[in-house]
């Protein structure tokens, strides 16, 4: 009998030892599919990290862009006026001649608007154009039958524009249509009722 249960003990230290294995290499399988998962999770993070901080590059990038824009812009405006009274003194100059300061006078317009063009300014050329209310303000209207209305007809100060933002519109006078047509259609109702 104690072969009998010699070989009962055996074959149920085999069973154990069989099931003892399967349940370690199941327990195994779920420790490596985690691994997997948790894996694939760290490389998604990774790639929306990567993708978040190319974002705040571009961001960055782009907001080093505007405030050096803002600060070119509020550096040409304050540099208008005195870039507009070199220009004068720089027309009054040629008038004169043989004169050293005239001459300096020239050539810091020169560089001045030379720099000036190379941030992006250009001024905006009005006369003879019609008007446009982004890039102009009217100060004033005269008669003009021979162009149509609300042509530019003069330029009291010039204006400006910074790669295609206006810096200052230009201070111009527009044509309106003679007043003749205006008073003959008002006249003619008052005449309509005296009749």
């Amino acid at each position: 009998m104690s072969n009998g249960a010699g070989k009962d003990t055996s074959s149920s230290e085999k069973v154990e030892v069989v099931q003892g294995t399967e349940v370690i290499f199941t327990e195994q399988q779920a420790i490596i599919q985690s691994l997997k998962q948790e894996l694939q999770e760290l490389d998604v993070s990774k790639r929306r990290i990567a993708a978040d901080f190319d974002n705040y590059k571009k961001w960055a990038a782009k907001e080093r862009q505007n405030i050096e824009r803002t600060a070119a812009e509020s550096l040409i405006r304050k540099l208008l006026d005195i870039y507009e009274s070199l220009g004068k003194a720089v027309c009054a100059a040629d008038k004169t001649t043989g004169n050293e300061f005239v001459e300096g006078i020239k050539l810091i317009y020169k560089e001045l608007s030379r720099v000036l063009k190379s941030e992006g300014l250009e001024s905006i050329q009005s006369i003879g154009s019609p008007l446009d209310v982004y890039k102009h303000e009217v100060l004033m209207q005269k008669v003009n039958d021979e162009v149509p209305e609300d042509t530019v007809l003069e330029e009291i100060q010039r204006g400006y524009l910074l790669n295609t933002l206006v810096l200052r519109p230009a201070k111009v006078v527009v044509s309106q249509k003679s007043t003749k047509e205006n008073i003959q259609n008002l006249e003619k109702p008052e005449e309509e009722k005296g009749g």
